[in-house]
């Protein structure tokens, strides 16, 4: 997003994943020889494809594909990016190897597998791993989808993140695609965020609560900031990392080109089915940010309630009385638990979602999250090779 955009005018998608050799599943670090032959025969860190753009992250054995500009519509992203991904797989058949979705691999040994980015911005990545020790699940091993909003002015800014903050402790229950690590099911429907909370506890401010704190003006979040930068410059004495980007929250502004962008969800087996999710994160955002601001909706959703909530939507039993969402999306129900307003959630935004991801979205609401159908057979390699088909032809992961 190079200018400012109004809001829920431009959307930014950004998509991450996994190069695993086809055989053994295991990771392949070979980002940068695929980012290579992208660019003719050049080392870069991102190389446009069209609408789409494919770039290095932290390791080497990941690739991210997204939005080269700014997308007015979300309608058929999905079919952009599924293009993309097919184009980087034509490079990655001849060496036996493939993109590989889901937000964590089951068979991966970060500590002895993990290989950082070696190229360009490499002190960046060093300086990361020399403060937080980046050999570990929640650095090498977490594959998300990034969901990019625009704002204008600073009244548009404070709008959507009061709304963001209020709809990121339910994405997870919809998203989570990370049951399994170290070669068995885990406590977590979605584990990627467990790990993900802790990577950088050695400077608590930079994670926050994780739902980021209510702000009332951009100068209250430069203030967050700034508290982010003071801490970090024990460790940091160069400045490397003292930018808006080192702020982990499941939310963080970016200043520079007018946006927020969403971390919390976890990629899914294919495009088809991030951008269903993608629909129904934004719908909920929008009517969250037309709300009238009387409502005074800030006081109900606070932080430690939204932290609650959010901690429960990463199990795979949630247990939490979510009468105030209820309220909140004026919906009726004799109970008042996560399935049940997701349903009801479902059912509400459903009419204004193109028609192209209604199947996804009752996927879901049937049968759960990816991580839920992917528990109801033992963990296996035909199970994750039968993900990276659902990848090739964009479609959903049944049972």
């Amino acid at each position: 997003m190079s200018k400012h955009h109004k809001l829920f005018s431009v959307y930014g998608i950004e998509a991450e994943y996994m190069i695993v050799d086809n055989s053994s599943l295991k990771v392949k670090p070979i980002a940068d020889q695929i980012l290579k032959e992208l660019n003719h025969g050049i080392i870069s860190n991102e190389v446009q494809l069209g609408r789409t753009s494919c770039s290095n992250e932290l390791v080497n054995h990941v690739l991210e594909v997204k939005c080269t500009h700014p997308e007015s519509s979300l309608h058929e992203l999905d079919v952009i990016f599924h293009e993309s991904i097919l184009k980087i797989q034509k490079i990655l058949y001849p060496k036996n190897c493939s993109l590989m979705p889901t937000a964590m691999n089951p068979w991966f040994i970060p500590e002895v597998e993990t290989v950082l980015w070696p190229h360009d911005q490499r002190e960046i990545y060093h300086l990361y791993n020399e403060i937080f020790d980046c050999k570990g699940h929640g650095w090498s091993n977490l594959q998300s989808v990034h969901i990019n909003l625009p704002y204008d002015t600073e009244l548009e800014f404070i709008r959507l993140h009061s709304a963001i903050r209020i709809i990121l402790p339910l994405i997870p229950f919809v998203s989570a695609s990370s049951p399994f690590y170290e070669n068995k099911k885990q406590k977590y429907a979605d584990n990627r965020l467990s790990f993900y909370e802790k990577n950088q506890e050695k400077v608590p401010s930079i994670i926050g609560n994780i739902i980021p704190e209510n702000v009332k003006s951009l100068k209250e979040y430069h203030e967050i900031l700034s508290k982010i930068y003071n801490d970090i410059s024990h460790y940091d004495h160069t400045k490397t990392l003292q930018n808006p980007w080192l702020n982990s929250r499941a939310a963080i502004p970016k200043f520079d080109v007018g946006a927020i962008e969403i971390r919390l969800m976890d990629i899914q087996e294919s495009p088809y089915m991030d951008f269903s999710i993608i629909h129904f994160i934004v719908e909920m955002i929008k009517y969250v940010t037309n709300l009238n601001s009387s409502l005074n909706i800030d006081k109900v959703f606070s932080d430690s309630y939204l932290r609650e909530i959010y901690d429960q939507s990463k199990e795979f039993n949630p247990q939490c009385d979510l009468g105030s969402y209820f309220e909140l999306f004026n919906l009726k129900s004799d109970q008042s638990n996560f399935k049940t307003l997701v349903t009801l959630l479902i059912n509400k935004f459903l009419p204004n979602i193109d028609n192209r991801y209604h199947k996804g979205l009752q996927i879901i609401q049937t049968d759960g999250s990816l991580s839920q159908r992917l528990i109801k057979k033992e963990l296996s390699m035909e199970m994750y090779k039968k993900l990276i088909d659902c990848l090739m032809k964009n479609i959903p992961y049944e049972n």
